[in-house]
């Protein structure tokens, strides 16, 4: 085709309006070049390059078809005229910007194969010293174009061949473009007006991006002291405070802090001087409202390794704090993150009080929720950084949890100021009376919505952590104590909170001078003895049960403090056994705090005690059950009759108070031969709930098996218990179905600490395979109440409970919930399962040292590990958990190492299928992201531990490819970068079948 002839179409594909016919020209002009020569490519290129009469879109399109020539190896490199080319690039003065962009990239790949070899002089023609690339910006364009190219060569961009040579050529100019870049940035910031202007030269914006992208990419190969030597570090900290580029500089600036080699150099002062510079933006960040600036901040804080942190600590502890003026839960995470990594010490640099008050101001729940957040700001940013309401709320709760830590931590250190914060936060807590703006149940109390139960919740939260303090001082304690009785009130939603916070002077050094003891209580059996109140209302239902809970707790903790007086708390309790106001389910409980108190008592007295009440209850229990078939005990639990309905009862309330003696006494010679009687008719009870099926139960009653739909909905945003649930039979059945499988279950796990584990094995290995039918509220209680209890008392069982953990959570992924309610429903029943699941590996594997030299305690916990993170429950502690097994846990016995080691490899494949695969209503974008860089972390830090995890999945041309990228990398942030795309390219390019 001749010149003429494809100017005509390149004019055609670029001045038409219609899409289809932009198509269709170019794949006419793409086909055409298929078909051109070596020489035919080159003359065109050329030709197009010199079509000065034409389009500016067509004169460029020259510099593309070269480009695109010499990357694919179809015309040679030497062969284009690339110094004539420069010298139009550098002096052509009415050349437009297509046009420049053009040949900036073309020249650029040329020098990819001919510099320096071919091209020896292009450095000295870029930068010579005293250049003033200030004023020679088509050089700087170039030159930054090219420092980008050869020192941080991206995939599929550089030949592998030529990458160590570029950037070690590249390398050795470093030291020379980097003094006349600082200059030109002088240059630019003197000509703007100096540090209090507000904008750069017009035209300079660009310049100075440049200029900064050029320092990013070729800092990174002088020492740190060399950059002081040139005058770095000083441009540097005057530009992070510069507001026209201050964020472009801080980039810069943080992209430096994470090249590999600093970390060697933790102490050096220029360093530090370095890390204060960019926590000194943080003030500026807060001022003008860039929370893009803060995030980047702080996200380098959280990369940081701790000998950097802790040479500017006073920095980063004063930057952090700045931070929680900011309504974000995610900068006050992350915020928290780096301050819990600094420990106590960060309480010499900030003020204890201040710290608390800023954090209480962040712990309100719904108050920045993404969809119904009450602070407009807030709400804005959550929407933002997490998106959905599922994901705010799961980040929450690990913001809770950090600042729970923090405020202990305060509590410890500093309890007289952590006290008079106790005392003013209690005074000043709004009336528990509520305003007409709260929402209100139907029987009048505020809802777990209401502004004011989200101010007492808040403030349930703090007195929780920081009663720590309660143990060190009594300073403003009695004070406290009477602000919190002036706010007793009569609504049953507030009243578990308050009933709460009574509790935590428990804790209190002086109870006895402050009369805690005796009066708490005193409230305590008030709130059970009241009476004018609907007890069917779930709201007085469960205030009247936190108020047993909290008497069961104060029986059991604390009953050597309660032993003077445990005659009197005896009779009382008595007393409201016998009061036809308390109600069956209550009464378990009340037996269960007496059987608590009773280890207070001594041991004749105590035996008596129990034996009095709990031989007639196993008696009762016994005669019901030792016939009872599956038939009738489904005629039992649905209440066919009215005996029916009197055995249902008193079998519930049995087990309930026989789980409850368990849980509370200490076990004597009487519990264990009365507990072993016991267990063939408890086995029995258990077999009889697992082998109810819907389909032999009466029609209405079909659906007890499952959650009820008002219990479901508290899962739902925005949602909460309501007032006015129907108490009809089928609620009931379901009610005394779930507490007998609690109570069975917690029989269970207690039988367990002394039954041998060669008895439970069976009852093991039968339990297991009823989580394949039951639904999930019931599948977790089976697991945390009975088999984690049994579990700790017989370590040998546990790779077998956690395989049915694993099979539970492999059959979930599967399956497809018919309403997008319900998934939601599931996902936090689910997350909060694993959340139990993870507490006791950590609790009674990892901290109990269980996976050292045990190589199938390792299995277990990684394939239970796994199989939630590939169900995409619980990203984050799944992840976390797996690095502890196959990477933190070091074991003795070689043989076993080099087991652990290959199943790390296993683990690592299985990871990163799952991280390039999965859906992204499975794996979200952001968390997709931070697992690729996790990977990255791992594969790199434990180089070549990894590397068969790649090489039986990926072609092993591409695998040597991506070493040399990571190989030429100095900045852990962009080796990350690099091994995302790699894995995003070559497996997601390719499909599935390639992982």
């Amino acid at each position: 085709m001749s010149l003429n002839a494809f100017v005509r179409i390149l004019s055609l594909m670029y001045s038409t309006q219609d899409n289809d016919a932009r198509r269709a020209f170019t794949v006419e002009v793409l086909k055409t070049e298929e078909k051109m020569s070596s020489d035919e490519l080159l003359r065109v290129g050329v030709d197009l390059l010199r079509a000065s009469n034409e389009s500016a879109a067509v004169q460029a399109y020259g510099a593309v078809l070269l480009r695109r020539a010499v990357k694919s190896g179809r015309v040679s490199p030497n062969a284009v005229p690339y110094n004539d080319i420069m010298v139009w690039y550098f002096n052509e003065p009415t050349m437009g910007g297509v046009l420049h962009g053009g040949l900036i990239d073309l020249i650029t790949e040329c020098m990819v194969f001919e510099w320096p070899e071919g091209c020896p002089d292009l450095m000295e023609r870029l930068c010579s010293p005293k250049g003033q690339l200030a004023h020679e910006p088509r050089k700087l364009n170039l030159l930054c174009s090219l420092t980008t190219k050869f020192m941080e060569p991206h995939i599929g961009h550089v030949p592998v061949s030529r990458m160590r040579i570029l950037k070690e050529a590249m390398a050795s100019y470093a030291k020379g473009i980097l003094i006349e870049v600082i200059q030109a940035l002088f240059d630019m910031y003197t000509a703007a007006g100096g540090e209090n202007s507000q904008r750069c030269v017009e035209g300079t914006e660009s310049l100075v991006t440049d200029c900064l992208t050029i320092i990013a990419n070729l800092a990174p190969s002088l020492s740190i002291p060399e950059w002081w030597e040139i005058g770095l570090g000083n441009a540097l900290s005057v530009l992070v405070h510069w507001r026209p580029v201050a964020h472009e500089a801080l980039s810069t600036t943080t992209s430096l802090l994470r090249v590999d080699s600093l970390s060697a150099r933790a102490k050096d002062p220029e360093l530090s001087s370095f890390m204060t510079a960019v926590l000194r933006s943080v003030e500026v960040g807060i001022a003008e409202c860039n929370y893009s600036m803060l995030e980047e901040t702080m996200e380098l804080l959280l990369e940081m390794p701790d000998p950097i942190l802790s040479a500017v600590e006073s920095s980063v502890c004063l930057a952090c704090h700045f931070t929680l003026v900011v309504p974000s839960i995610y900068l006050a995470f992350t915020s928290c993150m780096v301050l819990r990594r600094l420990g106590d010490v960060v309480f010499n640099y900030i003020n204890p009080l201040e710290f608390i008050m800023r954090l209480a101001t962040l712990v309100e729940k719904n108050k920045f929720d993404p969809e119904t957040g009450s602070h407009e700001e807030g709400r804005i940013l959550s929407e933002q950084q997490y998106g959905t309401h599922v994901l705010f709320n799961a980040a929450f709760a690990e913001f809770r949890g950090i600042v729970g830590q923090l405020l202990s931590s305060v509590a410890r250190l500093y309890p007289v100021v952590s006290n008079r914060f106790i005392y003013r936060m209690i005074s000043t807590l709004c009336d528990g009376a509520g305003t007409r703006e709260d929402p209100r149940t139907t029987a009048g109390f505020v809802t777990h919505q209401s502004p004011t139960y989200l101010e007492w919740e808040a403030a349930h939260f703090m007195l929780t952590h920081l009663s720590e303090s309660f143990k060190y001082s009594s300073d403003y304690v009695p004070e406290a104590i009477g602000a919190l009785l002036a706010k007793q009130n009569e609504d049953m939603v507030l009243s578990p909170l308050f009933l709460n916070m009574l509790s935590s002077f428990w804790n209190c050094r002086d109870d006895a001078a402050f009369n805690v003891w005796e009066g708490t209580l005193e409230i305590i059996f008030i709130s059970i003895e009241r009476k004018g109140h609907n007890l069917h209302d779930p709201d007085v239902s469960s205030a009247r049960k936190r108020a047993l809970t909290l008497l069961i707790n104060a029986c059991s903790q604390h009953s050597t403090r309660l032993a003077p007086l445990c005659d009197p708390f005896l009779k009382r309790m008595e007393c409201l056994l016998m009061s036809v106001s308390t109600a069956q389910h209550e009464k378990s409980l009340l037996y269960e705090a007496m059987a608590a108190l009773t280890c207070a008592l001594p041991p004749a007295e105590a035996q008596y005690r129990l034996q009095t009440f709990l031989n007639p209850i196993v008696e009762m229990l016994v005669e019901r059950v030792q016939t009872m078939d599956q038939r009738r005990f489904n005629d039992i639990i649905t209440a066919r009759t009215s005996e029916f309905l009197g055995h249902r009862d008193t079998i519930r309330n049995s087990v309930c108070v026989i789980a409850g003696v368990l849980r509370r006494c200490t076990i004597s010679p009487y519990l264990v031969e009365l507990s072993t009687a016991l267990v063939p008719f408890i086995t029995q009870l258990v077999n009889l709930i697992h082998g109810i099926r819907a389909e032999e139960l009466p029609p209405a009653y079909v659906g007890i098996l499952e959650m009820g739909g008002e219990d479901r909905e508290q899962y739902l945003p925005g949602k909460s218990r309501k007032s006015n649930i129907s108490g009809g039979p089928v609620y009931k059945a379901r009610n005394v179905l779930m507490d007998l499988r609690l109570s069975l279950y917690q029989v269970i796990g207690v039988l367990s600490s002394f039954i041998p584990a060669d008895r439970l094995g069976g009852l093991i290995q039968t339990l297991g395979p009823s989580a394949a039918f039951l639904p999930i509220h019931a599948v977790r209680s089976l697991i945390t109440r009975c088999l984690f209890p049994v579990g700790g008392a017989h370590p040998i069982l546990i790779p077998g409970i956690l395989h049915t953990c694993a099979i539970f959570f492999a059959r979930y992924s599967r399956l497809a919930s018919p309403r997008p309610e319900d998934e939601i429903i599931d996902s936090k029943q689910l997350f909060f399962f694993s959340k139990d699941i993870f507490t006791f590996i950590r609790t009674h594997i990892v901290e109990r040292k269980l996976l050292i030299d045990n190589i199938i305690m390792s299995q277990a916990v990684s394939e239970v590990a796994l199989t939630i993170l590939e169900s995409g429950t619980n990203i984050n502690d799944s992840y976390r958990l797996i690095t502890t097994v196959c990477i933190a846990t070091k074991h003795t016995d070689k043989e076993i190492q080099t087991k652990v080691d290959e199943l790390a490899v296993f683990v690592f494949g299985r990871v990163m299928e799952f991280t390039v695969q999965a859906d992204s209503t499975v794996l979200p974008f952001r968390e997709r992201d931070r697992l690729l860089f996790l990977l990255a972390d791992a594969y790199v830090e434990n180089f070549p531990k990894y590397t068969d995890a790649l090489r039986v999945r990926f072609p092993h041309t591409q695998v040597e490819e991506l070493h040399a990228h990571l190989t030429v990398s100095s900045r852990m942030d962009v080796k990350r970068r690099r091994f995302k795309e790699f894995l995003l390219r070559v497996a997601g390019g390719k499909g599935p079948e390639c992982v």
